[in-house]
């Protein structure tokens, strides 16, 4: 890739902010942007689960409090600076046509304007794995990162020991860029992050691959 490439690359991204969150619809799926009346779905439902939060690292899961949680992701309403984000719930129409359930939530953070750079992430109530849900949303997330903010890396920091995520991210084409030993600490105990990567290169030749 030429210098010139990289130039246009970059002012890609920067053309795409601000960036204001609108709903995104996949085949099974509605994600939108968060509101006040999700704090009593998201919380009792899966994101207390000790299953679900002990692999929860991100600044914005505060556990103890859900009300400060929701405030502090309500909060996140735009991408136009480096380290602002967006949180989408994730939602399951009924068949019937009835209320839609939250099942779960992705999210998007603007590491580096200049460099374009994005960084993602996901919680699921583990009542949907193996639906292949979680990769449905986590496809939609990624097509807004490279194909509307222009990205030219997308990459995801997640608990090493959190297995489903790490299979979430080989599954999207990701790639395991480094292992960071004793990253954080967490109730007193140290995890080691794992760092999952992919190129605007590497998501075009998937995405060839998949049409093809």
């Amino acid at each position: 890739m030429t210098t010139d490439t990289l130039d246009d690359a970059t002012e890609d991204t920067a053309e795409a902010l601000p960036y204001l969150p609108c709903e995104l619809l996949t085949e099974r799926l509605r994600l939108r942007p968060l509101t006040k009346d999700d704090l009593g779905d998201l919380h009792p439902t899966y994101q207390r689960r000790k299953d679900v939060k002990r692999y929860l690292q991100w600044e914005v899961h505060d556990h103890d409090e859900p009300t400060k949680n929701l405030e502090k992701r309500l909060a996140m309403s735009r991408l136009a600076n480096d380290g602002d984000g967006l949180i989408y719930a994730v939602e399951l129409p009924e068949p019937d046509g009835g209320h839609d359930r939250i099942i779960g939530n992705v999210s998007i953070f603007l590491k580096s304007a200049k460099d374009a750079q994005f960084e993602v992430g996901w919680v699921f109530h583990p009542a949907v794995y193996g639906q292949g849900l979680a990769p449905e949303a986590a496809e939609a997330l990624l097509e807004l990162c490279f194909n509307t903010l222009k990205a030219h890396r997308v990459f995801a920091e997640l608990d090493a020991r959190n297995e489903a995520s790490a299979r979430l991210c080989e599954h999207l084409g990701m790639r395991k860029e480094a292992l960071l030993r004793e990253r954080e600490l967490v109730e007193d105990e140290w995890h080691d992050m794992a760092i999952f990567g992919l190129l605007v290169s590497e998501y075009a030749e998937r995405q060839a691959q998949v049409a093809s």
